[in-house]
């Protein structure tokens, strides 16, 4: 058994739990416009402090760390992608 069947059949939820983690960041950044958007609705004010208090986070996290999402995630996706292809996953 190859070492990648072995890691997709541990038994260690946290291994199972670590490959899509990350991209449960992103859905929740997208999935946050929903309610931002009802706010802006109803006190527009608050909802731009909001917005200024994400960006002022964002822009404080370094370049790097986008690369390294970003790398991750096309990373990620593309070996389920060649895994499917070759049978080695559901």
């Amino acid at each position: 058994m190859s070492r990648q069947e072995q890691a997709m059949d541990a038994d260690d939820a946290w291994v199972r739990r670590a490959r899509p983690a990350f991209l449960y960041v992103m859905y929740g950044l997208l999935l946050w416009s929903v309610p931002m958007g009802l706010i802006a609705g109803v006190r527009p004010r608050m909802a731009a402090a909001i917005v200024e208090g994400m960006r002022a986070y964002l822009e404080a996290l370094p370049e790097p760390l986008y690369a390294l999402f970003g790398t991750g995630y096309l990373g990620y996706t593309a070996a389920r992608a060649w895994g499917k292809a070759k049978g080695l996953e559901r």
